[in-house]
């Protein structure tokens, strides 16, 4: 039954909404599920990254720290954390720890190409829906460059 719940949480979100049910199937299997206690840090803002965290049950405080007082988010049950980290190596943008005691599913970059490598038209998708976004980031990024000089 938990494997059946996996999947229908999987579908429920991007970038796996794109993948068709035998493909997450085979995430929900292969995937790594963990289980951290409440107050547990799953990993560091600037740590590197060859992973996701999906999250099916509890809660997790995401905090970055910059130049200004650190910035929280709190994301709970069906949130995907370092989504990025399953295509490519880069750098925790923030630090990561449970509020609550919390299951995830570790989907790892090996995984994730495996799952790309077997399903090429979603893969496409995919990579069509990351270029969007980057796109629209940008954008966002410029116009906030524009104003900040004006």
């Amino acid at each position: 039954m938990a494997l059946e719940q996996d999947i229908g949480r999987l579908a429920r979100t991007r970038p796996f909404d794109a993948l068709p049910r035998d493909a997450l199937k085979l995430i929900a299997f292969s995937a790594e599920r963990r289980t951290f206690p409440a107050g547990r840090t799953i990993f560091e803002q600037n740590d590197e990254a060859d992973c996701a965290y999906f999250l099916l049950s509890g809660s997790v405080a995401l905090t970055a720290h910059g130049k200004d007082e650190p910035k929280e988010r709190l994301v709970g049950a069906g949130a995907l954390i370092g989504e990025m980290a399953m295509f490519a190596p880069l750098a925790r943008p923030a630090s990561a720890r449970t509020r609550e005691e919390t299951v995830v599913l570790r989907i790892s970059r090996h995984l994730m190409a495996r799952i790309l490598s077997e399903y090429p038209r979603e893969a496409a998708q995919i990579r069509a829906r990351l270029a969007e976004r980057t796109r629209q980031i940008t954008a966002e990024f410029d116009a906030v460059r524009q104003r900040a000089h004006l």
